[in-house]
């Protein structure tokens, strides 16, 4: 019996799969976080511009009264040219992000005798997407424990 290769055309025909809102947001967030991290201005300001098109108003993904207000005075920030205080405000807002996310993991994994379980994978998504938005890098059990406890994530830095 033989086989035959697969042709590339067959490969390479069929629908694109798009990322979801969600997977967008978060690829948009990491960018946003290179570009700050590299000093990139106009990188950032365009990551920004496209990462606040997501909310009403501009506010972004964020629907928490204080992200969506940290996540508007880094735009003012951005737009000003201020990258020193474009990176400290976003090291604020991402602060910020992560707690609430675990938060929202903790609520929904303690709710009352009976934890929400589609609550609870749904939150679980979020802190994983935001995580990996932040610091380029999946969260892990033992840092999503540091980070039950209070203490501020800490990225593990990977060289290849």
């Amino acid at each position: 019996m033989s086989v035959s290769g697969i042709s590339s055309s067959f490969l390479g025909s069929g629908p694109m799969i798009q990322p979801s809102r969600r997977q967008s947001e978060d690829q948009i967030g990491r960018q946003l976080e290179q570009d700050l991290k590299n000093g990139d201005l106009q990188g950032a300001q365009q990551a920004y511009a496209q990462l606040a098109a997501f909310g009403p108003n501009n506010s972004g993904p964020f629907t928490d009264p204080t992200l969506k207000a940290e996540f508007q005075t880094l735009g003012q920030d951005l737009q000003a040219g201020n990258m020193t205080n474009a990176q400290a405000d976003n090291k604020t807002l991402t602060t910020g992000l992560i707690q609430k996310d675990i938060q929202t993991v903790m609520q929904d994994s303690t709710n009352g005798q009976s934890p929400n379980p589609q609550g609870l994978a749904n939150a679980l998504a979020n802190l994983k997407g935001d995580y990996w938005a932040v610091y380029g890098q999946q969260i892990n059990m033992s840092q999503l424990q540091g980070l039950e406890g209070g203490n501020s994530p800490t990225p593990i830095s990977v060289q290849a």
